[in-house]
């Protein structure tokens, strides 16, 4: 399973740095994203909250490359008791498209099961 999510935003057409346009497309679409990052945390059963970006671009001026999300799992079966605090993390691929002002991101490559033979 990998998943791929499109943010669209009208900041990034005319933007000159990519690092404050990545921060300021995270923000606007906060809801979107922690879906998208909820997306990896289901298989725990757990969704995504307080997502925050952790690692910043290297430079500035790049279009595309990988950054990493720090998040929170918030768990939604009670049956389970299990109260997480610590950061969880994942490593995102990005791609700007700045001519239709699309951030692209692209989750890691989770293998599916294959099933059981009876």
């Amino acid at each position: 399973m990998q998943e791929k999510w499109v943010f669209k935003s009208e900041n990034i057409k005319k933007t000159v740095d990519f690092k404050a346009a990545l921060t300021s497309v995270l923000r606007e679409n906060m809801n979107e994203l922690e879906i998208f990052i909820s997306l990896y945390t289901k298989l725990d059963g757990a969704l995504a909250e307080n997502i925050q970006l952790l690692d910043p671009l290297k430079a500035p001026l790049q279009e595309s490359g990988f950054i990493s999300l720090g998040f929170n799992k918030h768990f939604y079966n009670a049956c389970l008791n299990i109260n997480e605090a610590d950061l969880d993390t994942i490593k995102l691929a990005y791609n700007f498209n700045v001519d239709e002002g699309q951030l692209i991101l692209t989750g890691p490559d989770i293998p599916e099961r294959e099933p059981d033979d009876i």
